[in-house]
């Protein structure tokens, strides 16, 4: 694993707050993250009243190189919110979609601002949602014969909607589009859109579609750093990719397990984060499914944080507040 970073990347802090809102809400009891103590040999210490839970914080990439224009989106959309009325002290997160490249040319790296700045508006502690990012498609008509669309790209899953009736034979590039949206009825207008442009085609023709990418976007618990936090994983990251997942995930509980050995902690955690457009997309179960159990036998909790959401991952055997009643 590369060496850790001096100071808490955008993903570990981001994990560590939504990890502590999450295991209260879980087990009913209130957990703050320490930030006045070393928490070593733990990545960072969450305290339940007496008890301490040494938490091992694990992107699911290296982090050894930081992904071009994070830093610097993170910097200029922390300047909008604090110059928003009300916003001042609020902690952010912009969770940019896999395989997602954030753009230095202009406009589009200011398009980009603006609009994740209207979305992360008005959120209140804790609250997620979808913003809309505009984005082009391309669509062709190969031929007339057949009812089918080829789709390369983020639309690819919804190939089979959009070949229903279709009339003739269509390639759709949709690269441009990272993430799905959540709600069925978003989905459709993506369908409905590509559908009533290829009724237009005559075969040979190429035609740009306006669409938009869904970004995933929360407001972190009251109590993490203040700012926008940007967590992007490097766009070579395959989220498809089984065996480097596997790979990346063996290694972070490597290193849970010899925290867990090496320090003094009532509870040992695993939160990893993980390169995927939505929690339904991650293959972290089925990874730890596929080990053999004395490997992570030492940890007691492991859950998956991705596109703002937390996913259990390994259920505890026992608890320390039940293990007094």
């Amino acid at each position: 694993m590369p060496d850790l970073p001096v100071a808490p990347s955008a993903a570990r802090t981001a994990a560590l707050h939504l990890l502590a809102t999450w295991m209260g809400e879980r087990f009913y009891r209130t957990f703050r993250p320490v930030e006045d103590a070393d928490p070593a040999p733990f990545d960072a210490v969450l305290r339940q009243r007496e008890r301490r839970i040494g938490v091992t914080l694990a992107p699911l990439w290296d982090e050894a190189a930081p992904v071009p224009g994070a830093d610097a989106l993170a910097a200029l959309l922390t300047a909008d919110m604090e110059a928003e009325a009300g916003a001042e002290g609020g902690a952010y997160a912009v969770w940019v979609p896999p395989r997602a490249t954030l753009p230095a040319d202009e406009p589009a790296a200011s398009n980009l601002r603006v609009v994740l700045e209207r979305g992360l508006k008005h959120l209140d502690a804790g609250e997620r949602r979808e913003v809309r990012i505009p984005a082009t498609v391309k669509l062709a008509k190969l031929q007339t014969d057949g009812a089918y669309v080829s789709v390369a790209g983020g639309l690819a899953p919804l190939w089979l909607a959009m070949s229903e009736g279709a009339a003739g034979s269509f390639h759709l590039d949709s690269r441009a589009i990272h993430r799905l949206p959540e709600e069925e009825a978003e989905t459709e207008i993506l369908v409905t859109r590509v559908r009533d442009r290829a009724t237009m085609l005559e075969p040979g023709e190429l035609t740009d579609i306006a669409l938009h990418d869904y970004w995933a976007v929360s407001r972190l618990p009251a109590g993490a750093p203040a700012g926008v936090h940007v967590v992007a994983a490097p766009p070579e990251v395959d989220p498809g990719d089984g065996a480097a997942i596997r790979r990346a995930f063996r290694q972070a509980v490597n290193r849970a397990v010899e925290q867990k050995r090496a320090g003094d902690a009532d509870l040992g955690v695993l939160a990893v984060v993980g390169p995927f457009a939505h929690l339904k997309d991650e293959i972290v179960t089925a990874s730890l499914k596929g080990m053999n159990p004395a490997l992570y036998g030492a940890l007691d909790l492991i859950v998956l944080v991705a596109a703002g959401g937390v996913r259990q991952v390994l259920q505890p055997r026992s608890l320390p507040w039940e293990q007094q009643r």
